[in-house]
């Protein structure tokens, strides 16, 4: 099984809690591989350096084709780009978002790694400002014994159907299918025209379209609270829910070493 995250560089504090609370949790066998942005040389090393069994696939973001593109200004892109990496989206940063999490994330960096790693079974995608609590033995094992997991929400409205923060694949060539229509949906609007929360609601268009190909895995609520921890209300921003995680990491390593 790999596991799998995406960030940009103002997410790299983020990107140290969440490798370091998975390895407390759940051991070294898991490859995890990040697809990173912009990271300084420094930042890939001490990535490495944290845990084992870690691949960093850093590449640069190409602003000035996000700026013709969006028709936002270079330095107006690194300001909506700052305000989501520290404090949360709103009307304005979505266009930045859309590029990020859903024509990078989503739609390139999942499907790279799912391409060279087909010889693994499966794939978690987690969202990198992720802090692990527990072991995820029954994620795994949900995610295990079938072809495509997230959690599904169908009373919701379309965007919010599915949540695309946790995902697991079948690997081997097994849900190319389901990733072409994603693709194809996620094409399907230009980005000045594609609405907030568009990679949830892509996601969910090809569900549709292949949802009797497909063993579909429902992550409960229940997991989630496993997996996901923080004490900040979103409106403090996740500069603040970092802090947060980050101390309570170190208070649970620093029990754990007491009772060594």
């Amino acid at each position: 099984m790999v596991i799998h995250s995406y960030l940009t560089n103002g997410f790299y504090e983020w990107a140290k809690v969440f490798i370091q609370s998975f390895r407390l949790h759940n051991g070294s066998d898991m490859r995890i591989v990040l697809s990173t942005r912009d990271l300084k040389e420094r930042q890939i090393k001490e990535l490495y350096s944290l845990v084992d069994n870690i691949e960093i696939r850093n590449e640069s973001l190409d602003l000035e084709k996000m700026s013709r593109s969006s028709g936002f200004t270079i330095e107006r892109l690194v300001v909506l780009k700052k305000q989501i990496e520290e404090i949360h989206v709103t009307p304005e940063s979505v266009i930045w978002k859309q590029f990020i999490s859903v024509e990078d994330r989503y739609r390139n960096s999942i499907i790279d790694v799912m391409c060279d790693y087909k010889n693994e079974d499966f794939l978690i995608h987690f969202d990198i400002d992720t802090y692990i609590i527990a072991p995820l033995d029954k994620l795994f094992n949900l995610v295990r014994s079938n072809d495509i997991s997230i959690r599904f929400r169908p009373n919701s409205y379309i965007s919010r159907k599915v949540l695309g923060n946790l995902i697991g694949f079948r690997l081997g060539g097994k849900c190319d299918e389901f990733m072409d229509r994603w693709v194809h949906h996620i094409d399907a609007k230009p980005i000045k025209a594609k609405p907030a929360g568009y990679g949830q609601t892509s996601f969910y268009y090809a569900y549709l379209d292949t949802k009797d190909t497909y063993s579909w895995g429902d992550i409960p609520l229940e997991l989630f609270n496993g997996v996901v921890w923080t004490r900040e209300p979103s409106a403090r921003g996740k500069s603040q829910n970092l802090k947060s995680c980050r101390k309570d990491f170190r208070s649970v390593c620093e029990k754990l070493q007491r009772k060594k």
